[in-house]
């Protein structure tokens, strides 16, 4: 079925998206001409809010996003959940070439299969990723035209597929490298088992390019193996493929450190048998020597997600050329931030002999505070990062914790930055950072919407506070009606989605009991 046809069957069934909640509350100043927002960044650089609920695009949850090089125009993928065949792929048409003025915002095509990458690619097309698929076309006006079917049959598992989206990138000969990410956490071996059978199909997909019919063989071969789940892929103009992985989900907070890995063919990157550098897991004897095992080329702090990847080439922003930035998506103390790496002439993140970390302070602690490197293990060297977006973390009163995915340059040398979990397009540029001149004080907040006691008090302790630990403390700050677990969304609140999604569900060790999820949703 071609996009088109996806968007009037939409229409036919009535799919659109509720008037989303950007969340942030912009200041009185501006930045850049947007309005400004109250988050932490760099020297010389403020964050300023582009598109949000106000500005009529309805957002449920935006990933990626991709400039057209003709006109003042963006496209933006949206998931629409975590629910198969409810996705969106908008397109977005702005006053100025700055994007200060949003007039239009539609939807070229709903009913996506979990829409994530978009990418320009070989003859001039739009390619675009789906859970399932990655279809190319091209874009008359406001209209999709060209559109076939590139690569069909990734691994897409409804109800059973944990890290299901396709992100791609395209190697210097064209080929296409594909994630395949993990159906499960840690292949179900805290359940019991000793041998993971995933390893054969989990990882990196080479698609080959076939020139003379300028199409992709549908057969793959599995180019890299070992990593749970690669949307934060990146090839440097050298030719060096970088890959940020998102390791278990361990309920450790200090453990496990996420993954830089340059990915060569024929690697195995160690999940789920090996962590860190030479973290044996305990699953096989000696999970860190399986064959062809290549050590991550550093590690960077545990928990942050990384989600994107971008090498910045402009010259507007206080960032030097050829920099890496990454975007960290991660809830826990560490994550939702972006970080930038010096590299080196083949792209690689200039390594150190001491790096460290910040983290957000845990209410009622009002201190970030930072850390070394200490991981299990060790380590000899590790790549420094420079914080770029770093207050980002919740406050009452003053901003939501930041969700960067997506990273785009855009063509005046700013960064556009998708944030899903606030529905929002944002803007880095050039300005007077925010900066927070008075302490608030401290103020627990409220628990709206659920009884938090008795036996759903008990089992959201002990299968969510081990990475959320706002349960323990200020189980207030994810348990209330305006925007935590307890808000709405489709007509159920967004605890109600994290439990029984089909994809991306929580926790992510596997799905609660049926009457486990009974006993938390009577509670609400």
């Amino acid at each position: 079925m071609d996009l088109y046809s996806k968007w009037i069957i939409g229409l036919l069934f009535g799919i659109c998206a509720a008037a989303s909640t950007a969340n942030y509350q912009p200041l009185s100043e501006t930045c850049d001409g947007l309005p400004k927002l109250p988050v932490g960044t760099a020297p010389g650089t403020c964050l300023g809010l582009m598109v949000g609920a106000e500005s009529g695009a309805a957002f449920i949850k935006p990933r990626k996003a991709l400039e057209i090089p003709d006109g003042n125009r963006i496209l933006v993928t949206d998931m629409g959940g975590w629910g198969a065949n409810r996705g969106i792929l908008w397109l977005l048409e702005f006053e100025d070439s700055g994007y200060r003025d949003l007039r239009k915002a539609s939807r070229l095509a709903t009913g996506l299969n979990l829409p994530h990458d978009i990418k320009h690619g070989p003859g001039g097309y739009f390619y675009l990723g789906e859970a399932d698929r990655i279809v190319r076309f091209r874009l008359v006006g406001d209209q999709i035209t060209a559109q076939e079917t590139v690569i069909e049959g990734l691994p897409f598992a409804p109800g059973k597929h944990l890290h299901p989206l396709t992100s791609f990138v395209f190697l210097p000969d064209n080929d296409l490298l594909v994630n395949a990410g993990s159906k499960t956490d840690d292949c179900g071996l805290t359940g019991g088992r000793t041998e993971c059978d995933e390893i054969d199909s989990t990882g990196l997909r080479r698609y080959h390019y076939l020139s003379e019919e300028q199409r992709w063989d549908s057969n793959s071969e599995l180019y890299a193996s070992g990593l749970r789940n690669s949307v934060a892929l990146l090839v440097h103009p050298s030719g060096t493929i970088l890959q940020g992985e998102n390791s278990t989900d361990l309920k450790d907070a200090e453990e496990p450190y996420e993954e830089i890995n340059i990915i060569r063919e024929g690697g195995f990157y160690g999940w789920p048998y090996c962590l860190n550098r030479k973290l044996d897991t305990g699953f096989v004897p000696d999970g860190c020597s399986q064959p062809g095992y290549t050590e991550p080329y550093s590690l960077m702090p545990p928990h942050v997600a990384p989600l994107d990847m971008i090498y910045y080439s402009g010259d507007r922003l206080p960032i030097p050329k050829g920099s890496l930035l990454m975007s960290w998506h991660g809830y826990r103390v560490v994550g939702h931030r972006l970080v930038s790496y010096p590299t080196t002439a083949e792209g690689l993140p200039i390594l150190d002999k001491n790096p460290v970390f910040n983290r957000d302070p845990i209410p009622p602690a009002r201190d970030f505070t930072r850390h070394t490197f200490s991981p299990q293990g060790g380590s000899a060297e590790d790549a420094q990062h420079r914080e770029i977006v770093s207050h980002w973390n919740p406050t009452q009163g003053l901003r939501p914790e930041g969700a960067p995915v997506g990273l785009l340059q855009l063509k005046d040398g700013s960064l556009l930055i998708v944030d899903d979990k606030n529905k929002a397009l944002l803007r880095l540029s050039t300005g007077e950072s925010y900066r927070e001149e008075q302490r608030q004080e401290y103020q627990a907040a409220d628990i709206d919407g659920i009884r938090f006691e008795g036996e759903a008090r008990r089992l959201l302790l002990e299968h969510c506070s081990g990475c959320h630990t706002e349960l323990n403390g200020n189980p207030g700050e994810l348990l209330n009606r305006q925007n935590g677990w307890l808000r709405e969304e489709d007509g159920r609140t967004l605890l109600e989605h994290k439990l029984t999604a089909p994809s991306g569900f929580m926790p992510p060790t596997g799905k609660l009991a049926e009457s486990e999820i009974g006993t938390i949703l009577q509670a609400l």
